[in-house]
C-alpha cells in the first residue's frame, strides 16, 4: 500500500487478505521485525507491517515523540476498511495505546505484546539519557550488544541465525531514529489509568523470560482491562514475536479471527 505523509510517498508493506492488522514495531527495529508472524497471521487476514518514520520504507522524519508515531499508524489506518486491528511490540504498544486513547471506536481489537503501560521512572528516564549520549558518540553499533542481551532470552542468544538478523536490523538504523526513539519512549505518558476504561476486545502477550516487560507486569495489564486475556509466550525473552513467531501468530490468529473476523469463519 502506498500512502501520502507528509508530502512524501510512503510504501506499506502487506499480505494476505480478510479483515485488516497493522503490527507496529519495537525500538531499535522496523517494520521487518514481524516477518515470521505476519506470514503466518496472513493465512487469515490483510497484515501491514509499517516502518515508522525515520526507517526502510519511511524516510519522514521523526520527532521523537510516541503522539508523533501515533500519527503515522493513525494515517495508515484510515486507508482501511473496517473493521482494523491493531498489535504494538514494545514501543509499538505505546503507540497504540496512545491511538486508543484518542479514538477507542477507530479500533476494532488490541493486540499488546511485550509492552507496557506505565511511564519510565527517575532510573529509567537516566537509562534513555546514557543511551542517546551512545548513539550519538557511536551510532547503532554502540548499543547493539547491550540490546541484543536484552531483547532475547539465554536459549534465543544461542540462535546463530537470530541473532545475526538482529544484528542486522539494529545496525541499518539511523542515530536520529534511535535518538527519536528513545526520547518518545523517556518522555511518553503513563497510561495505567486508562486501561480500565480500554473498552475493546484486547489481548496481552508477553515472553516468558521478557526482562524488559516481565510476564507479571503484562498480566496485570491484562487484569486491569476488562474482559482482557494475558498470553505467555514459553520459552521467549522480550522479542517474542522474532524468537517464537508461531506462537505469537497463533496467539494473534486466534484473537483477530474471533474480534475482527476472517474469510473462514
Amino acid at each position: 500500500m502506498l500512502l501520502d505523509w507528509k508530502g512524501q510517498s510512503i510504501q506499506v508493506r502487506e499480505l494476505g487478505e480478510g479483515p485488516a492488522v497493522v503490527l507496529v514495531h519495537g525500538y531499535p527495529l522496523d517494520g521487518a521485525m514481524w516477518s515470521g508472524v505476519a506470514r503466518a497471521l496472513s493465512r487469515s487476514h490483510r497484515v501491514f507491517k509499517p516502518d515508522l518514520p525515520g526507517r526502510g520504507e519511511n524516510p519522514s522524519a521523526a520527532d521523537g515523540t510516541i503522539d508523533g508515531y501515533a500519527d503515522f499508524i493513525e494515517a495508515v489506518m484510515a486507508q482501511l476498511p473496517a473493521p482494523v486491528g491493531l498489535a504494538g511490540f514494545s514501543m509499538g504498544g505505546y503507540v497504540a495505546l496512545a491511538l486508543a486513547k484518542r479514538d477507542p471506536a477507530a479500533l476494532r481489537a488490541l493486540a499488546l505484546v511485550d509492552s507496557r503501560a506505565g511511564s519510565d521512572d527517575d532510573a529509567g528516564r537516566k537509562a534513555r539519557d546514557a543511551a542517546i549520549d551512545s548513539v550519538r558518540a557511536g551510532g547503532a553499533a554502540a548499543i547493539m550488544d547491550t540490546m541484543i542481551e536484552k531483547l532475547l532470552a539465554p536459549a534465543s542468544l544461542g540462535n546463530a541465525s537470530l541473532v545475526e538478523r538482529l544484528r542486522r536490523m539494529i545496525l541499518r538504523q539511523k542515530t536520529e531514529t534511535l535518538e527519536s526513539d528513545l526520547t518518545a519512549m523517556r518522555d511518553r505518558p503513563d497510561s495505567t489509568e486508562f486501561l480500565p476504561r480500554l473498552k475493546i476486545p484486547t489481548i496481552v502477550l508477553a515472553g516468558e523470560h521478557d526482562i524488559i516487560a516481565p510476564p507479571a507486569e503484562g498480566r496485570s495489564m491484562a487484569e486491569a482491562i476488562p474482559g482482557a486475556r494475558f498470553v505467555p509466550i514459553a520459552g521467549a525473552g522480550h522479542l517474542s514475536p522474532m524468537e517464537r513467531p508461531g506462537a505469537v501468530a497463533a496467539a494473534l490468529q486466534d484473537f483477530f479471527s474471533s474480534a475482527l473476523g476472517s474469510p473462514s469463519g
